[in-house]
C-alpha cells in the first residue's frame, strides 16, 4: 500500500509540476500545439466530409423508401465501378417496358403495389419564358407511396389521369420560379413539346445534388408519356413495396420480384445471369460505403503525415525545454528525485500539450462542420468515432513523441545539470 500511495504521490506532483511548466511558457507551449491542432482538425474534417458524402449520395440516389425494391436495365452498382461493363449492359440489355410493368402488377397484386418511371427531356414554355432541357418523367398515380415525391401544393397524378391519359402535370419548384415568376401555376397551363398541360400540382423542394437542382422537372401520367415519346422509346424503371412491410422483408421482396423477372424474360429454367438490375436501399449504402471508403484508404495516409509533421514539432520544442531547464532537472534530482519523476513529469507535459491540441482540432473541425452544413445542404457533422479518435491519437502522439526529450531530461547526470549555463 505504502508503495502504491507513493507512486500517486510522485505521480500528482510531477502533474502539478509539468502544468506549472505550460503556464509559466505560454508562448512556446501554443507554438508546440498548433501542430497538433491543425494535424487533428484535418483528420476529423476528412471524417466528418466522407461521412457526410456518403449520407449525401444515399440521400440523393437511393430515393425510394427502405423496403422498396427498384428495377433497372442495369444498375452502376452490380458492375462495381467497371464504366465499360455498365456502358456494354446498357446498350445489350432489353429495356423495361409497360408490358413489363403490367406483367409484375399481375404476378405480384395481392401482395405489393407496383409502379414505375420513365424520364424523357422536352423544352418547357410559357408565353415567352422557355426552359431547356426540363427532364419529363411519366409516372403511375402510386408513385408518391414508392418513392420520397411530395406535392408540396394541388394534388399529384392520379388513376383517371392514367386512364384517360390526360395532359396534366405536376411541376418542379425550379419550373415554378421560372415559368411563373414564383406565383401559384395550380390551374395553368405549361407547353411541353407541341402539346399543353394543365399545372396539377407542385412538387415539395429537393434541393441540389452536387450543385444541380433536383427541382427542374415535369411530371404527367406514364400514358400521356408513352403517347408523346412512344411506348418502346425508353426503358422503364418499376418499383415494387410490400402493401404490408410486416409481412415481407426486403430480402423476401427482391427474392420474389427477382423470380418474376427472370419468368418474364424465359430465364427462370436456366443457369443465364439475370438480364436486368435490382437496387434496394442497402445495395445503395453499400455502395456508397465502398466509393467513400476507398477514398478514405487513399485521404487517410495524407491526413496522417500532418499529425507525424505535428508530433516532431512537439518532440523538438520538449527538446529545447529540457535543455532550457536543465539546471531546475538537476535541482530536482540533487533534492531526491529519480529518473520516473522526471521522466514522468516530461511526459505528463508532453501528453497535456497533445491532449488540449487535440481537443482544440476537434473543436476547430466541430466549427468548420457546423459553419459548412449551416450554409450548405451538405449533411456533414463529427461522428463520435472521429472524436474518440481525434483524442487517443492526440495522447499517443504526446507519449511517442514524448518519450525522447523525457528520456534525455531523466538521464541527465545532476552535477553535470547543477553545472549547466
Amino acid at each position: 500500500m505504502f508503495g502504491t500511495s507513493s507512486f500517486t504521490t510522485r505521480f500528482v506532483e510531477s502533474t502539478k509540476l509539468a502544468i506549472d511548466s505550460i503556464r509559466n511558457n505560454k508562448t512556446r507551449s501554443s507554438l508546440t500545439i498548433v501542430g497538433i491542432v491543425v494535424g487533428v482538425a484535418v483528420v476529423v474534417m476528412v471524417a466528418a466530409l466522407l461521412e457526410g458524402a456518403q449520407n449525401f449520395i444515399v440521400a440523393a440516389t437511393a430515393d425510394f423508401a427502405p423496403d422498396v425494391i427498384r428495377i433497372e436495365k442495369a444498375s452502376f452498382q452490380d458492375f462495381s465501378g467497371d464504366g465499360q461493363a455498365f456502358a456494354e449492359a446498357e446498350s445489350k440489355r432489353p429495356d423495361l417496358l409497360s408490358e413489363d410493368l403490367g406483367f409484375l402488377k399481375l404476378r405480384l397484386r395481392e401482395n405489393f403495389s407496383v409502379g414505375a418511371l420513365g424520364v424523357a427531356s422536352l423544352p418547357a414554355r410559357r408565353g415567352s419564358e422557355t426552359l431547356v432541357g426540363i427532364s419529363v418523367r411519366g409516372v403511375t398515380p402510386n408513385i408518391a407511396e414508392l418513392t420520397n415525391f411530395k406535392v408540396a401544393s394541388g394534388r399529384g397524378i392520379t388513376s383517371v389521369d392514367a386512364d384517360f391519359r390526360r395532359n396534366v402535370c405536376v411541376i418542379g419548384q425550379d419550373v415554378v420560379d421560372e415559368l411563373f415568376g414564383g406565383n401559384d401555376p395550380l390551374g395553368r397551363s405549361i407547353q411541353l413539346g407541341q402539346l399543353a398541360y394543365e399545372v396539377i400540382g407542385v412538387a415539395e423542394k429537393q434541393g441540389s445534388f452536387f450543385g444541380n437542382s433536383r427541382d427542374g422537372f415535369v411530371q404527367i401520367p406514364l400514358g400521356t408519356f408513352e403517347k408523346v415519346f412512344g411506348r418502346r422509346s425508353r426503358s422503364l424503371s418499376i418499383f415494387v413495396r410490400p402493401l404490408d412491410a410486416t409481412a415481407f422483408s426486403p430480402a423476401d421482396t427482391e427474392e420474389r420480384v427477382r423470380v418474376a423477372m427472370r419468368i418474364r424474360r424465359g430465364l427462370i429454367l436456366t443457369s443465364k445471369p439475370d438480364n436486368f438490375s435490382i437496387v434496394t436501399a442497402e445495395s445503395v449504402q453499400a455502395f456508397a460505403g465502398n466509393l467513400t471508403g476507398l477514398v478514405g484508404t487513399i485521404i487517410y495516409p495524407l491526413t496522417i503525415i500532418a499529425l507525424f509533421v505535428g508530433g516532431v514539432v512537439v518532440m523538438n520544442m520538449m527538446l529545447a525545454a529540457v535543455t532550457e531547464r536543465t539546471r531546475e532537472i538537476g535541482i530536482r534530482k540533487a533534492l531526491g528525485a529519480t529518473r520516473g519523476d522526471i521522466l514522468t513529469q516530461v511526459l505528463v507535459e508532453t501528453v497535456t500539450l497533445t491532449l488540449l491540441g487535440g481537443l482544440l482540432g476537434l473543436a476547430l473541425a466541430a466549427a468548420i462542420s457546423a459553419t459548412i452544413a449551416g450554409l450548405t445542404s451538405f449533411p456533414i457533422a463529427v461522428p463520435v468515432w472521429a472524436m474518440i479518435l481525434a483524442i487517443g491519437v492526440s495522447c499517443s502522439v504526446g507519449i511517442v513523441f514524448g518519450v525522447v526529450p523525457a528520456r534525455k531530461a531523466a538521464l541527465l547526470d545532476p552535477i553535470e545539470a547543477l553545472r549547466y549555463e
